[in-house]
């Protein structure tokens, strides 16, 4: 009995290396039922970090983790070392893209899905693999030292939204959209002052 909860020590001890590393891809080598459901386990514990730069180059950070049914929690902090928490959740792209609109202005983001008919593939997305087509989302970004004003995310897309508060009252509402095959992705968070931060993840 204790040589199996041994291994299964060491099992999550690796895991946990291989989920919580800053590239966040899953690894495809290793299968098996009590693999993966230890490896959902373990990444739901991985904290993750984003960044956020305002347009006059004021830099927060903050940290996120994956909880259950498509949410987590999100902590940022602001200004003063003040900390906001909220939690995020997913949202539809519709959703998503026009509350991201609502908040930030037309055209501030621009999301496409690549229409399966123009590939002479009619059933890409029914039957078999499209790995092939994938969603692209552009939105603006604050950090100079990227050396462009726009970034791209690709993949299979995810969104989140979330709204964070802190114990002194202040708010912000954050918008982030990624890539399922890499995890990471961009957006936007918004204090109650206006103030607006684009978001690296």
């Amino acid at each position: 009995m204790r040589s199996m909860f041994a291994t299964l020590a060491s099992e999550i001890s690796m895991m946990t290396t291989l989920f919580c590393r800053n590239d966040k891809r899953l690894p495809m080598k290793r299968a098996g039922g009590a693999f993966l459901a230890i490896s959902l386990l373990v990444l739901a514990a991985c904290v993750h970090s984003l960044t956020l730069q305002s347009r006059d180059g004021e830099k927060l950070s903050g940290r996120y983790r994956f909880g259950t049914d498509d949410s987590g929690l999100i902590q940022i902090t602001g200004p003063g070392d003040e900390l906001l928490n909220g939690r995020f959740v997913r949202v539809a792209r519709a959703t998503f893209v026009k509350n991201y609109e609502k908040t930030f202005g037309q055209g501030s983001i621009a999301v496409y899905e690549p229409d399966a008919a123009d590939y002479g593939i009619p059933f890409a997305g029914v039957f078999g693999s499209s790995s092939v087509l994938t969603d692209v989302a552009h939105g603006e970004t604050f950090n100079k030292g990227a050396g462009k004003s726009e970034v791209t995310v690709r993949g299979p897309l995810f969104y989140w939204t979330a709204s964070l508060q802190s114990k002194r009252g202040a708010t912000m509402e954050c918008y982030l959209i990624g890539s399922s095959y890499t995890g990471h992705g961009f957006g936007k968070c918004k204090s109650e002052s206006g103030h607006e931060y684009s978001v690296d993840f």
